[in-house]
């Protein structure tokens, strides 16, 4: 293990707005891998999810915040799936 992933794992045990944060930005870059695997571009992407390429590049670098609806839409354009959990105390359960 990295010595950057040890100091996200403490971090994360001690913070949960990091945890949040770094979990986030783990998925976020699993999705940008995917799309990289897929040899899509983020026009390719675009196109699928008929929003800008610019739109697509915000949100890769996560200047742009992503909707659950629409990291699903992203997800299945590049061939990946996602799994959402809820740490809320009071979720409901499907």
């Amino acid at each position: 293990m990295t010595w950057i992933k040890q100091y996200a794992e403490k971090r994360s045990a001690k913070d949960p707005k990091f945890k949040a944060a770094y979990e986030e930005e783990a998925a976020l870059l699993a999705l940008v891998r995917a799309r990289q695997r897929s040899n899509l571009t983020q026009q390719n992407v675009a196109e699928t999810l008929r929003v800008s390429q610019p739109y697509i590049a915000q949100i890769e670098r996560g200047s742009k915040p992503m909707s659950l609806s629409f990291m699903v839409r992203y997800a299945n354009a590049v061939g990946a799936t996602i799994q959402v959990t809820s740490r809320h105390e009071n979720a409901v359960p499907a």
